[in-house]
């Protein structure tokens, strides 16, 4: 029996199953439940052989992936894998040939595949935190990245992806410099924050005065205590409380007034999964510092708005409570 011929419902619960045997959180009374799918029918069994047949080798690459990350977070590496397969299963192409693709989507969920040569990179959950020579410490959030460069004899910072916390306790001969694709910040002493977005660079002042450079606008000078948010040629003020911004520090999410769909792309650092939201609820309001526990926020948000939070696998869907 080809794969074209298959049902996707069984393909789709084929992936799912797979999901949960690497995953190895499966009960006694799932492996009854699986066995029972397995044999209620011929086409669950060519299913289960279709898809552990087409992922045999990129599952092996990804557990490979393990050697380059401290054994961290391989099953986030795998569950995106299986999301990956599970999107190619409802347009009927189970059979994949090679792993590029695959291996990039996976790798997304892990570490970037072009941030995994980063001096110093985290992956999902994860927080970690370096010095450089002259002294400076640096922070780094979940799924961020970051070169240490030589900028005139001196160590500078590039952020390539997520967002870091700088302190530096006494100031150098020259200032140090944060870069990112946007332009740079120059700090002498005291702490910053940056955070690299798809589309712009957020800093903060978290103590002492930082100056801001886009690449292709006038540099601006923040006191402690702001934040602006600027792309190359454009450059504004961050609203609310610009220094809640790097509550991650302490491994809290502090929320000023922000639409859920940006609460669930934070989260995201945090899960290994996927957090779809759904257009109908992506701009309702949301205040209030919580937890880094995406299990745990969901749920308050569960109770603090009208939604209807759901758990399939590795994915999570928000929507309005009694919606679809």
């Amino acid at each position: 029996m080809s794969g074209a011929s298959l049902p996707s419902a069984a393909l789709r619960a084929a992936v799912d199953w797979l999901v949960r045997h690497e995953a190895e959180t499966m009960s006694a009374a799932d492996h009854q439940a699986f066995a029972h799918w397995l044999q209620q029918d011929a086409q669950h069994q060519a299913a289960w052989a279709r898809v552990g047949s087409a992922l045999a080798e990129p599952l092996t690459a990804v557990r490979s992936l393990q050697a380059h990350t401290d054994g961290l977070h391989a099953q986030a590496a795998m569950q995106a894998l299986f999301q990956t397969r599970r999107r190619r299963v409802l347009r009927g192409a189970l059979a994949l040939g090679g792993i590029g693709v695959a291996t990039a989507l996976v790798a997304d969920r892990l570490t970037p595949l072009g941030q995994l040569m980063a001096d110093w990179h985290t992956g999902t959950g994860e927080r970690r935190e370096f010095t450089l020579a002259d002294g400076t410490t640096v922070l780094l959030d979940a799924r961020s990245a970051v070169d240490v460069r030589d900028a005139a004899g001196r160590p500078a910072l590039q952020l390539r992806a997520g967002a870091l916390i700088a302190t530096r306790r006494y100031a150098g001969a020259a200032p140090l410099q944060i870069q990112t694709r946007d332009g740079m910040a120059l700090f002498d002493a005291g702490r910053m924050m940056a955070r690299v977005h798809a589309e712009r660079t957020d800093m903060v002042a978290l103590e002492q005065r930082l100056t801001l450079q886009p690449r292709e606008a006038a540099q601006t000078l923040l006191h402690a205590g702001q934040g602006a948010r600027f792309s190359a040629r454009q450059l504004q003020p961050l609203a609310g409380n610009a220094v809640q911004r790097a509550a991650w520090q302490q491994g809290m999410l502090a929320v000023d007034d922000w639409p859920l769909a940006d609460v669930a792309q934070a989260l995201q650092a945090y899960f290994s999964g996927y957090i779809r939201v759904a257009p109908s609820v992506a701009d309702l309001r949301v205040f209030g510092i919580f937890r880094l526990e995406v299990e745990e926020l969901l749920g308050t948000l569960g109770q603090m708005l009208p939604l209807q939070i759901q758990r399939w696998g590795p994915l999570i869907t928000i929507g309005a409570q009694g919606g679809r």
